[in-house]
């Protein structure tokens, strides 16, 4: 890692800095593994393809000389504490060249308290960097249709902001990406299936793209 501050929402150089040495392997044509690790927003509950397939598409477009095995660990439900449980198995068993950490919603909605989810996402890039040592990107989720409990997850997605910070790893503002779309005039609805407060596949290719700005 550079130490190259994450302040603008995605890290210095538009954030390029955070993924430069699996960048360059995917430059220079060699293989990269990639682990998704998250919740149901990473899972990509109720879709046919999340961010993850779409993003595993660009990058081929982008590198088609480079074998990118993109693995999804996201699981529906999972709050950090879930994560932390099952972060060997789900991610450093892979040894990964890159992974990106997608928690916060359930641990919002369930009541995990601010100070431990930033404990757990602390012990998360810390075993990830004593493992396998992969560079690692922390996500925002989007924004929720239901006013109060967006509020309330805006603290804990301003909470991984602070640890992307404060552990020198990159940061991906996917709320700001969307909320960029809203203000250019689409309806919130129109990236959110009906009703459930998650991505439809038009969420899911935001969020993809915001991560090829890194690439």
């Amino acid at each position: 890692m550079n130490g190259e501050h994450p302040g603008d929402g995605t890290g210095g150089e538009g954030g390029r800095g955070w993924v430069e040495r699996t960048r360059r392997d995917l430059e220079d044509g060699a293989d990269a593994i990639i682990v998704c690790f998250g919740d149901s927003i990473t899972a990509g509950y109720a879709v046919r393809r999340g961010f993850p397939s779409f993003w595993q598409e660009l990058l081929r477009q982008r590198f088609p000389d480079s074998k990118i095995e993109m693995i999804n660990s996201g699981l529906s439900g999972d709050t950090s504490l879930d994560g932390l449980a099952r972060l060997d198995w789900a991610v450093l068993s892979y040894e990964p060249d890159l992974v990106t950490i997608n928690f916060g919603i359930n641990d919002c909605v369930l009541g995990l308290g601010l100070e431990e989810f930033e404990i757990n996402l602390v012990e998360m890039v810390r075993r990830i960097r004593a493992g396998p040592n992969s560079e690692i990107l922390l996500l925002s989720s989007q924004p929720l249709e239901t006013p109060p409990y967006d509020r309330m997850v805006l603290d804990y997605y301003q909470a991984v902001e602070r640890v992307a910070e404060e552990m020198d790893a990159g940061f991906v503002d996917v709320y700001a990406a969307w909320m960029r779309r809203v203000q250019a005039g689409a309806s919130l609805s129109s990236f959110i299936l009906p009703g459930l407060d998650h991505p439809n596949e038009a969420g899911y290719r935001i969020i993809a793209e915001e991560l090829m700005r890194l690439f």
